[in-house]
């Protein structure tokens, strides 16, 4: 592998990590999102 090759890697992990604290950690519960309940019965 490449320089480049390491470097989209790390990017998409980045990414991929970045996006699940977003959706998992950062709510804090299932009504964490903005602008409405995420917890419709």
């Amino acid at each position: 592998m490449g320089v480049a090759d390491v470097i989209i890697a790390g990017a998409i992990v980045a990414g991929a990590c970045y996006i699940l604290y977003a959706t998992l950690w950062k709510k804090k519960g299932c009504c964490g999102c903005e602008g409405g309940s995420c917890c419709k019965k």
